[in-house]
């Protein structure tokens, strides 16, 4: 009986023959999972050697965790630091928030208004930009509880001209007050 055992008649699989068959199944799972990660990280790319494929999804995980982070301060800077839906009676005086930021040939403005205040049309926003010469790529208005926000992404349409910002925001202002 013993000598049937260690030969592996006395069952439909061995010991052994188990122990393969779950490694093999094992290593298919381990090769998908790092092909399912090689499409998720290099889509445009084929196979990549695991060593290069980990550190890659490594430095992306970094990026996105400091994109997630840098969108947050963000929107905490354009809410003022409050929490939406929490604010207290005295907070809206911080309103409007405008902020102008420029890069290269590109200008992205955000403001924030309360609904109370003076009905504020986005289409008087885009002019201001068409008329400083910039050609607006997006516009958006959205309605955050007892807020309104806008954010306007244009570019110059000459760009050595460039856009000045420092104009944008004077005239932004003079629409909203």
């Amino acid at each position: 009986m013993e000598r049937k055992r260690e030969i592996g008649e006395g069952s439909a699989l061995s010991l052994r023959e188990k122990r393969n068959l779950r490694e093999k199944e094992r290593r298919t799972r381990m090769k998908d999972l790092f092909c399912l990660l090689s499409s998720h990280v290099s889509p445009t790319r084929r196979q990549l050697p695991v060593p290069q494929l980990i550190d890659e999804a490594t430095s992306y995980m970094i990026k996105m965790k400091e994109n997630v982070k840098y969108l947050k301060e963000k929107k905490k800077s354009l809410l003022g630091g409050e929490v939406p839906g929490k604010r207290s009676e005295g907070s809206s005086s911080l309103l409007p928030k405008l902020s102008i930021h420029s890069r290269d040939s590109i200008i992205e403005m955000n403001l924030i208004i309360d609904v109370n205040m003076k009905r504020l049309m986005l289409h008087e926003l885009m002019r201001v930009f068409e008329e400083e010469g910039a050609q607006v790529m997006t516009a958006s208005l959205q309605n955050l509880n007892d807020r309104t926000a806008s954010t306007i992404i244009a570019q110059a349409v000459i760009c050595r001209i460039g856009i000045d910002p420092s104009r944008i925001e004077k005239r932004v202002r003079d629409i909203i007050f």
